[in-house]
């Protein structure tokens, strides 16, 4: 198997020919998976590439070609060279001296075999030149490629020890390229062997591995994998609802909807507001992530398909758009009946589509109409929206304003 070079744009434009230009013949191979995606024809989106050099050799040889290049990585053989804007990672060929199952010291080799055993899994030891010649010192890679067998280099359980973010890795590579393949057994047995590691990992690194998981175009076999081998409770314990993320795999096919990491996560959870703080705590998510999913967990308002429209406006307006969408997608997933489903779709299409009017009242206008300023002026600001709301938005300034005599201010 070799790859036409032909085919893929990224094999063959400027940048990369003058990297592989820079470098001593034979010196540079591209690695992982760029090669592994692009002999199943799938979208190659990183292109790294390993090379024979130690990192300061890789630097003097960039700095003689004229290429920016950037020492990202160097403890661990890492140099990024720097070409139109566009970064491209270049790691020496390394071998593992010490693992504690969360960072390797590594030393240099000029042995691909060796560079070879330390990867992950045999379909990502698969290193590619620039004619598009594939080698594969493992023996495996490239059989394994063909039926989509996921199988870690060499002993699988050393593997895992060497850094049990493997173990998620081989989920997430299963969700997103397996289909319905038998597992391997050795590789399966050293994940729940050894899931107790998962939790020395940092917890950016175990989110970032799960959001990209949860991405796949369908999850599901990889996570009910986890579920009975114990690995989805040890990593989310709060969100092992295979069943609720099949039916949300189900209505996003239905409806066209993209996949989307975190309501998946919230379809195989509980709605119960200190369960997902401590969730969005632990993981260490984003403001924006954290905000969205405690939003989801924490809103009280009371939702029904037979809402009149001036009621479901009113706590789109109040919960807010993403909070009312997220929640009509999951009850729409969650649904036995069809009808119904779609009635939850029609909510939550209005919420997506929905601008919110501008409360027409400031601070402002009410200190013009002789409120003075403090706790009372921000006691009837809200009074007056709460007004304003309930008329359906419909009431005018003039009005609201009108109504602060039936308040008590003249």
């Amino acid at each position: 198997m070799n790859l036409d070079p032909q085919q893929f744009p990224w094999m063959r434009n400027a940048a990369i020919k003058a990297l592989f230009q820079a470098m001593p013949d034979g010196a540079l191979r591209f690695v992982g998976g760029c090669v592994r995606n692009a002999l199943w024809n799938e979208l190659v989106s990183d292109i790294d590439l390993a090379c024979k050099l130690e990192p300061k050799a890789v630097i003097e040889a960039l700095d003689a070609a004229g290429i920016r290049n950037i020492p990202t990585g160097i403890d661990h053989g890492t140099v990024t060279a720097v070409i139109d804007g566009t970064p491209y990672e270049i790691t020496s060929l390394r071998r593992d001296v010490e693992t504690d199952g969360r960072r390797a010291t590594v030393a240099y080799t000029s042995d691909w075999a060796e560079d070879a055993q330390r990867r992950d899994l045999t379909i990502n030891a698969l290193y590619a030149d620039l004619n598009g010649t594939v080698y594969d010192p493992t023996g495996l890679g490239l059989e394994e490629i063909k039926i989509r067998k996921f199988r870690f280099v060499g002993d699988a359980g050393e593997r895992v020890q060497e850094d049990y973010l493997r173990i998620l890795r081989f989920f997430r590579f299963l969700a997103q390229y397996g289909g319905q393949e038998k597992v391997d057994a050795a590789s399966l047995k050293a994940c729940r062997e050894h899931q107790a590691g998962l939790k020395k990992l940092s917890a950016e690194r175990v989110w970032m591995e799960l959001k990209k998981l949860l991405s796949a175009q369908n999850p599901v076999r990889a996570c009910h994998i986890m579920l009975t081998n114990g690995v989805l409770e040890t990593i989310l314990p709060e969100a092992n609802n295979v069943d609720g993320l099949e039916a949300m795999v189900r209505l996003e096919e239905r409806e066209g909807i993209k996949a989307d990491p975190l309501m998946r996560l919230m379809a195989m959870s509980a709605r119960e507001p200190l369960q997902m703080a401590l969730l969005a705590k632990r993981l260490k998510m984003s403001k924006v992530e954290t905000n969205r999913l405690r939003g989801w967990a924490d809103d009280g308002a009371q939702l029904a398909t037979d809402m009149p429209e001036r009621d479901r406006l009113a706590a789109i307006y109040r919960s807010g758009k993403q909070v009312i969408l997220d929640r009509a997608r999951l009850r729409a997933a969650g649904e036995s009946d069809p009808i119904q489903s779609s009635r939850w779709m029609v909510l939550a299409d209005l919420a997506m589509g929905w601008q919110a009017p501008t409360f027409p009242v400031t601070g402002k206008d009410l200190a013009k109409a002789g409120v003075p300023k403090g706790p009372g002026m921000g006691k009837a600001l809200k009074a007056l929206e709460a007004l304003w709301v309930r008329s359906g938005f419909s009431t005018e300034k003039p009005q609201l304003l009108a109504a602060l005599k039936l308040m008590g201010y003249s």
